[in-house]
C-alpha cells in the first residue's frame, strides 16, 4: 500500500511539472510592433517634366520579439514619382500577427510655364534644334490700362472687313476696354434697339483683330475666361477674300468658340458648347470660288468637365503646316484637325469676337440687366504668338 502511494505521488509530480513546462511555451504576445514614418516630401519639377527622382529614409519596424517590413502602397525610395500625390504606406508585422502601418506622401508639382515659351505642361514638341521666338506685334500681357490701338483694331469701320456683328449682337467698340491685366470684351443689352444699316439690334458685343497678320508655322494661345452670357467667347483666325484681288478662297480658323451658357432653345448639336473646347476649319461658299458650291468644314472638340466661364482656361493652337493644325488646352495637347478642307497656307488675324447666334437665340433670362460687369464679360489675360527659329 505505501509503495502504490509513493507511486501515484510520483505520478502526480510529473504531469504537474509537464503542465507547467507546456504552459510556459505558450506565452501570449500582444505588444504591436513600433514604425514611424517621415513627414510629407513636396518637390517642385519645370513645366515640361514628368516626375522626379525622390529619395527618402525607408522606415524599419522594431518589436520585443521579431518583425518584418513591408510596403503597402506607394513607390520605393529612388524611383521617379509622377505629378500628383503618391501615398507611401509601410506595415511592419510580428510573428505574433500583431501590426502597425504609418503613412507619408510624396508630392510632385509641376512649376506654371515661365512665359518665355508657349505653354505646353508635360510634352514638349519643340524640335530639338529649333527654339520659339515671341512675335511681338501678334502678342499682348494686357498690363496698364490702355488698349493698345498699335496692334489691335476694335472699331469694325477701320479693320478692312466691314462686319458689324451677327444681329441681333452688335459690335462696339466701347466695350472693349483694358483693365487690372486683362483685355475685357463686354456684353450689353440696349435699352433700346438700335438701327444702324437698317437692321434692328438689341444686343452689344464688340470684335478685336490684330493688325498684324498671322500665317503657318507658328503657336498662337491665349489666357481666357468666358463670360457668363448666351454670347460667346471666342480665339480665332479671320482671312480676308476678294473675288476681283484674291484669295477666292475664304478660310476660318477656329481656335475656340464657346458660349457661356445653353438653354432649352440651343439646337441640339451645341448642348455642351458652354463647356467645351470647340475648333474648327472653314472654307466658306462664294460665288468666284468655284472648286466647291457650298461651305465645308472639319471640326474637332474637347468637352470639358468645367464651364468655359467658371476660371481662365490656355487655348493654344500650332497651326504646324497648311495641312496639320495642333490644339492645347492648358498645354496639353486634346485634339488636331488634319487635311482640313482647303490648304490652310493664306496669312490671316488673330480675331476675338463676342457675338450673338441663331443657334443659341437669346432667351428671358435677365443676366443682363441683372448680372455684374464680370458675369458680362469675357476677358483675356493674355495673348502670346510665337515662332520657331534656329537654335
Amino acid at each position: 500500500m505505501k509503495k502504490k502511494c509513493n507511486y501515484l505521488l510520483f505520478m502526480s509530480l510529473i504531469v504537474s511539472l509537464a503542465a507547467c513546462s507546456s504552459n510556459d511555451g505558450d506565452i501570449e504576445d500582444n505588444e504591436n510592433p513600433v514604425i514611424a514614418c517621415q513627414d510629407d516630401i513636396t518637390i517642385n519639377i519645370d513645366a515640361i517634366s514628368s516626375g522626379a527622382i525622390v529619395t527618402y529614409d525607408t522606415p524599419v519596424g522594431t518589436d520585443n520579439i521579431s518583425v518584418v517590413t513591408t510596403m503597402v502602397e506607394g513607390l520605393a525610395s529612388g524611383e521617379t514619382f509622377p505629378v500628383g500625390t503618391t501615398v507611401n504606406t509601410f506595415r511592419a508585422q510580428d510573428t505574433a500577427g500583431n501590426t502597425t502601418s504609418c503613412s507619408f506622401n510624396v508630392i510632385v508639382t509641376r512649376d506654371t510655364p515661365s512665359g518665355n515659351t508657349p505653354y505646353f505642361i508635360g510634352d514638349d514638341p519643340t524640335p530639338s534644334d529649333k527654339k520659339w521666338t515671341k512675335v511681338e506685334n501678334l502678342s499682348d500681357e494686357f498690363d496698364g490700362t490702355t488698349f493698345d490701338d498699335s496692334k489691335w483694331h476694335r472699331d469694325t469701320a477701320t479693320d478692312g472687313f466691314n462686319w458689324l456683328g451677327r444681329p441681333p449682337g452688335l459690335f462696339e467698340s466701347d466695350n472693349v476696354t483694358v483693365s487690372d491685366g486683362n483685355l475685357n470684351v463686354t456684353t450689353e443689352k440696349f435699352d433700346t434697339p438700335k438701327i444702324v444699316n437698317n437692321i434692328s439690334w438689341t444686343h452689344g458685343g464688340a470684335i478685336v483683330r490684330s493688325k498684324a497678320l498671322a500665317g503657318p508655322g507658328q503657336f498662337y494661345e491665349c489666357k481666357m475666361k468666358a463670360n457668363k452670357t448666351v454670347m460667346s467667347s471666342t480665339f480665332w483666325l479671320s482671312f480676308k477674300q476678294n473675288c476681283n484681288t484674291g484669295p477666292v478662297r475664304k478660310l476660318e480658323l477656329d481656335i475656340q468658340e464657346c458660349v457661356g451658357r445653353v438653354h432649352s432653345g440651343t439646337a441640339a448639336w451645341a448642348e455642351d458648347f458652354a463647356n467645351i473646347y470647340a475648333s474648327n476649319t472653314w472654307r466658306h461658299n462664294r460665288d468666284c470660288d468655284t472648286e466647291f458650291d457650298k461651305s465645308r468644314q472639319k471640326p474637332a472638340k474637347t468637352v470639358l468637365s468645367e464651364k468655359n466661364n467658371e476660371r481662365y482656361f490656355v487655348y493654344g493652337c500650332w497651326w504646324k503646316s497648311p495641312t496639320e493644325i495642333l490644339f492645347y488646352l492648358d498645354g496639353e495637347l486634346t485634339h488636331s484637325i488634319i487635311n482640313p478642307p482647303a490648304e490652310f497656307d493664306l496669312e490671316g488675324h488673330i480675331t476675338m469676337a463676342i457675338e450673338t447666334y441663331d443657334w443659341n437665340p437669346i432667351d428671358d433670362a435677365t443676366i443682363f440687366e441683372t448680372g455684374s460687369f464680370d458675369d458680362l464679360t469675357t476677358k483675356y489675360d493674355w495673348i502670346r504668338t510665337w515662332k520657331l527659329e534656329d537654335q
